[in-house]
């Protein structure tokens, strides 16, 4: 049975002249493919978004080959300035944490901070090390194989949260280890559904709509309340870069700002909406 993901990005693949082209980060794909739907029901004008990953998307904006750019990780002030180019938050979410251990269900294993970042870094190699009721298996990482601004955010939070995390953050990371990659979230997630004794990390959207077995975290669970009382603490708006004077940047800020209207869309799919102080600062950038 084909996700909701898959269905909507098959729907969106089919451009017009007169649509609306962005492309970039994964993270925030779901909400903006719905939102795009929706926003084509209402209005008749169609938004295509490409999910390439957050580098893929800062390429080509750079490259004026797509009327916005997707990041989850802000570009620089200094990088904007150079460019010429702005940007705005859409939405929140949050990274979660999912494994395929035999026996072990949605939010019944308890994972520390810690233990995150041993398993991350191949220090635990088997998922006895990790408790004694586990399966003795080893352990596979699944992680992106594209530059991610989802791996920046997870990856950036153990390396400032434990001395455990031995590798360099960022968007591209050197793993260590026994390890699988995927292209974007959705890679990550087919990842973690065929090989058994996985752990990856995924936009909480993704492994809802494909039934992964999520993690606790220092004994919190995934949720959109723990997102948004910030008790889930793997958490990151992302963004939209264009050129103030590009021309169909009109538009893209016309397409955000229905989806600012439409916080429910984005509540269904477990994001999180931005608050009005923060949506209204991107309405004056529009101006």
């Amino acid at each position: 049975m084909k996700s909701i993901i898959a269905a909507l990005a098959a729907l969106f693949t089919l451009t017009s002249h007169a649509a609306t082209i962005g492309a970039g980060a994964s993270f925030p794909a779901p909400v903006y493919f719905k939102w795009a739907a929706e926003y084509e029901k209402q209005t008749g004008k169609q938004i295509n978004y490409q999910s390439i990953g957050s580098s893929g998307g800062i390429k080509q904006i750079n490259a004026k080959t797509v009327d916005f750019g997707a990041s989850d990780v802000a570009v620089k002030k200094e990088d904007l300035e150079k460019n010429g180019q702005v940007q705005f938050p859409t939405v929140m979410g949050g990274v979660v944490i999912v494994v395929n251990l035999p026996g072990v269900e949605k939010n019944q294993l308890n994972l520390t901070t810690d233990q995150v970042a041993r398993l991350f870094s191949s220090d635990i190699k088997n998922w006895k090390e990790v408790d004694s009721s586990l399966p003795d298996m080893p352990v596979t990482i699944a992680h992106r194989s594209d530059g991610s601004g989802t791996t920046a955010i997870f990856t950036t939070y153990l390396a400032d949260n434990s001395k455990e995390f031995k590798l360099k953050p960022g968007k591209a990371v050197k793993w260590l280890g026994n390890a699988v990659g995927g292209k974007g979230n959705a890679g990550v997630a087919a990842m973690v559904q065929q090989v058994k004794g996985t752990i990856g990390y995924v936009e909480y959207a993704y492994a809802k709509q494909n039934d992964l077995t999520t993690t606790t975290l220092n004994g919190i669970a995934p949720s959109a309340d723990t997102f948004k009382s910030g008790d889930w603490v793997i958490t990151a708006q992302t963004f939209i870069i264009v050129y103030p004077d590009g021309k169909n940047t009109k538009a893209v800020y016309e397409f955000f700002e229905w989806c600012y209207n439409n916080d429910q869309i984005a509540e269904e799919l477990d994001y999180v909406p931005l608050s009005d102080k923060t949506k209204n600062e991107s309405r004056k950038l529009w101006k």
